[in-house]
């Protein structure tokens, strides 16, 4: 299993409209694919700006370049991103997952 990680800065004024956003958008394309086992969805806010992290769990990383393209480090990104003055991470993490262990359940 391989986790996929991403995060992106909007202005504290654009968290909300930018959280539905992302749910419509990434969260909804990575729920399309078979390969996408678990989507979530963090927020911190830092001064004036809202910093999301977008954290999945895919079976491989075949399932990822099914989503994402034959450069699967690359983030995709949507052209209505720029309606909520998005400074996102151009490139995204992939890790081997080692522990699978929820304690709690959200």
């Amino acid at each position: 299993m391989i986790v996929r990680t991403w995060s992106g800065r909007v202005p504290v004024a654009h968290a909300e409209g930018f959280h539905a956003h992302l749910l419509a958008t990434g969260v909804a394309d990575y729920r399309k694919h078979s390969g996408c086992c678990d989507v979530r969805l963090g927020r911190r806010d830092d001064a004036d700006v809202a910093i999301f992290t977008l954290v999945s769990l895919w079976t491989d990383l075949d399932a990822i370049r099914a989503y994402a393209g034959e450069a699967p480090e690359t983030a995709v990104l949507y052209p209505e991103d720029e309606a909520f003055d998005l400074d996102p991470d151009r490139t995204v993490q992939h890790h081997q997952l080692l522990l699978a262990d929820p304690m709690v359940k959200v």
